[in-house]
């Protein structure tokens, strides 16, 4: 008798894992030593004969009807006590736009707000963004007592690392 379960809990289990994270060419990073969790993407730093890197891949959202991309000035990481560091490489992706879902929560059910939903005729409110991946070079690999803070569009989020090997 064959075991049916053996299939879904190895599927189950490889889903649970960090997310692969694509460098700017589009590489899987394969093992990052740690990773940090950004609103809206992650933070990998891994270290090889090529030196330290870190990789960012984030959402960022787009206001409506603004296709205009981050402006690279806008975005910078500190590791340790060192000084911020520009990304050496950038990839944007195209704009992505989808219907916002929040609108349609807000309007429905028992206590929810009319007014929140889209009138006959008019279109749905539309949530836009572009997958955003930059490349950093690293002096040397941190520890995950180190503060990394990012710099991304004028505002500040401090970053804790977490182990991955």
């Amino acid at each position: 008798m064959k075991n049916r379960w053996v299939v879904p809990i190895v599927l189950l289990a490889a889903a649970c894992g960090p997310p692969v994270i694509y460098d700017t060419d589009g590489r899987p990073v394969a093992e990052p030593a740690f990773m940090a969790s950004v609103d809206g993407g992650w933070l990998a730093v891994d270290s090889s004969d090529g030196g330290v890197r870190a990789i960012l891949e984030v959402r960022v959202p787009v206001p409506e009807g603004d296709v205009v991309g981050l402006d690279q000035t806008d975005l910078h990481l500190w590791t340790g006590s060192g000084y911020p560091v520009s990304p050496v490489r950038l990839n944007q992706g195209s704009l992505q736009c989808r219907p916002s879902v929040l609108d349609r929560v807000e309007c429905q059910g028992k206590y929810g707000d009319p007014q929140a939903c889209p009138r006959e005729g008019q279109a749905d409110a539309q949530e836009c963004y572009y997958l955003l991946c930059a490349e950093f070079s690293l002096l040397k690999l941190p520890s995950v007592y180190d503060p990394v803070v990012l710099s991304l569009g004028g505002s500040l989020t401090i970053l804790q690392l977490m182990t991955v090997r």
